[in-house]
């Protein structure tokens, strides 16, 4: 069996000398003459070290073009930026490389954890043929083959999958770790030395830097904790110290414009640091508060990849700061117990009974009408600090739902109302109870197509003197539903006449000869509209 040992020659010296890519060329040329998982990890660690000092590939196939070692990290993570048809021709490009052990694992995972799952996506799996043909690497493989033992027969794709490693079953079984030599060990050993010697220095603070961030994440509100850990990470190099330090500072100044950019540019480039795992699971406008993720949204849609994602981020610590999130498939990461600065939701998978029972939500929005609401604001105990809701209701529940305990204590309150048929005037009786409720500002938006939010509305925000200041609204919608909302606002004009209000504005997108006919109302109960 082959070993390495004069491959591993002149590694030492060159780790010394911090010549990385030297390295790293040294452990590929003994990697690919006597594979084995040591040397395998360490072209991984080397390859992350490496790719800190190299931007995200603004031209992929341009910096893939040449085979170069030490770029490689880079453009397998972003391999598959621009989707699976993009990413067929890159594979190919791939296929022309050395082997490398980090091609193989990035192969790997594409077995374990499917980014592309549809019909339509068969072609890329074709593409990635030949590189899982040629995969040397012991763990890789061995991941492969598990991959395959779990795979469903009864599922399509994971049986198509499953063909593929099949196919290649022989090479990934014989794949093991050659000889690795007593003096290769001594070698490696050296080597991490080497490397754990050009890492950061830790900080000068006697305090650890995880032991810092712990603290940071058991007390999120703590901002003295977060100050520390900002001159501990500062004196690391790691960007969250300085992005710390900047929000920090805006909470007190308005910040420069350098220093705006800088924020901005921080959060861009090391998004992935600071958000770890979370960052494969949420979309990309997240928003940092005092370092850390306040705002997010999770990624949507039935692909295994994503609901992989979110899977692996449940109960992870850096949850701890989030104020506000939304999108379903959330109800492990929402009601795990670090979520304890958790304040907001939007659309969320957690049931209406569950949420009422959150001491700490002040603000929700869920989609779909359920006629538990009307139990559940009657319950004085139900959501104790929540002030803003925005819910759906059928019709016929709203008036019900209107006269619950929950109602009064909202300070913003939306309630979108499911319209698929004519309505009488009548139907909107409820507006007449606006100036018994005690809600400043109080919103219902009759919707006629949810998925395109084809709709309109009436807002009414209290005055001072106790009258309204009312808000005609409509969204943009095809001709034919203009129709139906004509007589949506009609209805509604006929009931905000009877009220007693200190102005009436309309802003509106209809385009049909509904326009004219409403504006003319609106103008005739001494309303203005609005561009």
């Amino acid at each position: 069996m082959p070993t390495a040992t004069s491959k591993l020659s002149s590694l030492l010296k060159a780790a010394s000398q911090h010549d990385w890519s030297r390295v790293l060329d040294d452990l590929l040329a003994a990697w690919r003459a006597a594979p084995h998982t040591a040397l395998a990890d360490r072209i991984v660690t080397v390859g992350q070290k490496l790719s800190g000092d190299i931007p995200p590939p603004k031209d992929w196939d341009a910096l893939a073009k040449k085979p170069d070692a030490k770029n490689l990290t880079t453009l397998l993570a972003a391999l598959l930026d621009k989707g699976s048809v993009k990413g067929r021709p890159r594979l190919e490009t791939l296929a022309d490389w050395p082997e490398d052990p980090r091609i193989d694992r990035w192969v790997a995972s594409q077995f374990v954890d499917p980014p592309f799952t549809s019909t339509g996506a068969r072609p890329y799996w074709t593409r990635l043929a030949p590189l899982a043909r040629r995969v040397r690497d012991a763990q890789a493989a061995s991941s492969m083959l598990k991959a395959r033992a779990g795979y469903d027969k009864q599922d399509d794709f994971e049986e198509f999958l499953a063909g593929h490693v099949d196919r290649i079953r022989a090479g990934l079984e014989a794949a093991k770790d050659a000889e690795l030599h007593a003096d290769d060990v001594k070698v490696l050993a050296g080597f991490d030395a080497a490397l754990q010697e050009a890492a950061p220095p830790k900080p000068r603070n006697a305090a650890d830097a995880e032991a810092l961030l712990a603290q940071v994440l058991a007390k999120p509100e703590d901002d003295e904790a977060r100050a520390v850990l900002a001159d501990v990470l500062l004196e690391q190099g790691h960007p969250r110290g300085e992005l710390i330090a900047l929000q920090l500072e805006a909470a007190r100044r308005p910040l420069t414009a350098a220093e705006r950019k800088r924020e901005q540019a921080i959060l861009k480039s090391a998004r992935k640091e600071l958000l770890g795992p979370l960052d494969e699971a949420l979309k990309p406008d997240c928003v940092f508060t005092r370092g850390f993720l306040s705002h997010a949204a999770l990624k949507q849609g039935n692909a295994r990849a994503t609901q992989s994602a979110i899977e692996k981020t449940i109960g992870h610590p850096l949850w701890a700061t989030v104020e506000h999130l939304e999108g379903r498939g959330d109800y492990d990461i929402t009601t795990d117990p670090v979520m304890k600065s958790l304040r907001s939701l939007a659309n969320t998978d957690v049931g209406l009974r569950a949420l009422a029972k959150m001491p700490r939500l002040e603000s929700l929005l869920v989609r779909g009408a359920v006629d538990a609401w009307t139990e559940v604001g009657k319950d004085t105990s139900a959501f104790p600090s929540l002030r803003h809701l925005d819910l759906f209701l059928f019709l016929g529940w709203v008036s019900d739902f209107l006269a619950t305990p929950l109602v009064s204590r909202m300070e913003r309150l939306q309630v979108r109302i499911y319209v698929s048929a004519e309505i009488p005037s009548s139907a909107l009786e409820f507006l007449s109870l606006v100036p018994t409720l005690k809600v400043p500002d109080l919103t219902f938006r009759l919707v006629r197509n949810d998925t395109k939010d084809w709709s309109c509305g009436f807002r009414f925000v209290r005055e001072p003197d106790g009258k309204h200041a009312v808000h005609l609204f409509t969204t943009k919608m095809n001709e034919p539903y203009e129709e139906l909302v004509r007589d949506d606002l009609v209805a509604g004009l006929e009931q905000i006449a009877r009220l007693k209000r200190s102005k009436l504005t309309m802003a509106h997108q209809l385009r049909s000869d509904v326009k004219a006919d409403i504006e003319q109302r609106v103008k005739a109960l001494g309303g203005t509209l609005e561009t």
